[in-house]
């Protein structure tokens, strides 16, 4: 049986993606994207289900972090989840009352415009995830709300003040499934995903590393520069491309670039439609 590990608690966006993904397996919650993450290097779990991206805050940092690091782990599946936030109470209160907020940085981010305009006093604190801000507002000594998923209002302990909150309404984040094997066959639509990096910055490094997408007509869906932390001016460069690694252009494609690049491949899974 696999070990699945994901950001828990239970009723997380990222316990519901785990369950999307894999209905029988053992799935396992942690408190942190870290622990999640960390749990394949000390052999807690097999494969791990973790956001990757969102479309109105962006990367995760953590994770692409992970991604570019020196290990053998690799995507082997994404899901686009559709995100809407809601915000719980208590007990009755009145929005000027309100002294604390508290959810997952990202969903704080997310719903900003709303918290500003209806809890202009309040504090935002970050909670491990969105459903253990419901635990922290129960363990806090001040009066205030959370920000949770729409799921939340099934507890009868709460109590709905707000639904969709969120600034932007679109507001979908990529899952990733990470595992220690990378065992995808090809199917009808593929992505494959690398990282990039140079060690010397010169003229035209990047473009002559995906010249050769384009005169092979790739399609390249995401590009993205997260710092290697080694010196200032160093820059990994991940990239998403449509196909699959035993695609011959691609497998020509991703030889060109090695040759003028360190290059780390990621993995070929199956594109969510």
């Amino acid at each position: 049986m696999l070990k699945i590990g994901y950001l828990g608690p239970e009723g997380t966006y990222s316990s519901y993606a785990a369950k999307l993904y894999d209905s029988e397996n053992l799935k396992i919650p942690f408190n942190t994207i870290n622990e999640v993450l960390n749990s394949l290097k000390s052999s807690e779990t097999n494969q791990v289900v973790v956001p990757l991206e969102n479309s109105i805050n962006g990367s995760i940092v953590e994770v692409l972090d992970f991604l570019a690091s020196k290990n053998n782990y690799h995507i082997v599946a994404e899901l686009n989840i559709e995100i809407n936030h809601s915000v719980y109470c208590l007990d009755r209160i009145n929005n000027e009352d309100v002294s604390v907020v508290y959810s997952h940085p990202q969903a704080l981010a997310q719903c900003y415009d709303y918290l500003v305009n209806n809890f202009k006093n309040a504090k935002h604190k970050a909670s491990n995830s969105t459903a253990d801000s419901y635990n922290d507002l129960i363990n806090s000594t001040e009066k205030g709300v959370f920000i949770g998923p729409p799921w939340m209002k099934d507890n009868e302990t709460v109590m709905v003040i707000g639904e969709n909150v969120q600034s932007v309404k679109n507001n979908v984040t990529r899952f990733v499934v990470i595992s220690d094997k990378n065992k995808n066959k090809k199917t009808i639509s593929d992505k494959t995903s690398i990282v990039i990096s140079f060690s010397e910055d010169s003229p035209g490094s990047l473009f002559k590393a995906l010249e050769p997408m384009a005169k092979k007509n790739i399609n390249m869906t995401k590009i993205e520069s997260r710092p290697t932390k080694e010196k200032l001016g160093n820059y990994y460069f991940f990239i998403d491309i449509e196909g699959h690694f035993e695609d011959k252009d691609i497998k020509e494609c991703l030889s060109e670039i090695k040759e003028i690049s360190s290059l780390k491949f990621l993995g070929s899974y199956p594109k969510f439609i």
